[in-house]
């Protein structure tokens, strides 16, 4: 059994995603922030450590949650930032989603209905965004966000599918991550399953 390191996200369309990996290379390029490359642009639904021997019925189980998913559409508007306590008091700058609570919608869902496969593994962000820079260290982050902050980025898309990814742990620089299932958001009912009275 091998060991893996799985990340379930919403990608945004093509031009938020041009949009977002400029601003990553300007801010990897101006400020320093050789994290801020990293990932392609994408919301982080979940992620979790965890051998492959259940990864079969994780992946069964996001499918028949994300059936019942109705599409819908992500906003984005301006700059924002948050640090990241325990991790050297380092900052992160985001693209903001205005409507969060769509995304903490889902993530709930997710948690309920693969709590039983994932238990204590898995970890649901609460406060969906995209990435620019991470783990910018202080001198780093009041250059970029003085500069930025109040700079406008109106966007929106169509969100209809999550996507999961995972890359093997242990190898030298964590591998690259691979796309092993996607997830349409169908917007059907949920299953409930019928018990037998035995009559």
């Amino acid at each position: 059994m091998a060991a893996f390191e799985y990340l379930l996200i919403i990608s945004p369309n093509e031009r938020i995603k041009h949009d977002v990996m400029k601003l990553k290379k300007l801010f990897a390029d101006r400020y320093g922030c050789e994290k801020a490359i990293g990932l392609i642009p994408h919301i982080t639904m979940a992620n979790w450590l965890l051998s492959d021997y259940r990864e079969d019925r994780v992946v069964a189980s996001i499918a028949r949650y994300t059936e019942t998913v109705n599409p819908f559409f992500a906003q984005f508007d301006g700059l924002g930032k948050f640090d990241n306590r325990g991790k050297n008091n380092s900052k992160t700058i985001v693209v903001n989603v205005v409507n969060k609570e769509s995304f903490a919608h889902i993530s709930k869902g997710l948690n309920r209905s693969s709590r039983h496969l994932l238990k204590k593994f898995a970890t649901f962000p609460g406060t969906a965004h995209l990435t620019i820079a991470r783990s910018m260290q202080s001198e780093q982050f009041e250059r970029a966000w003085s500069e930025w902050r109040d700079k406008k980025y109106k966007a929106y898309c169509e969100v209809s599918r999550m996507i999961l990814l995972r890359r093997e742990l242990f190898k030298e620089g964590h591998g690259t991550y691979q796309t092993i299932a996607t997830f349409p958001f169908a917007g059907k009912q949920p299953h409930i399953q019928q018990l037998e009275l035995g009559l």
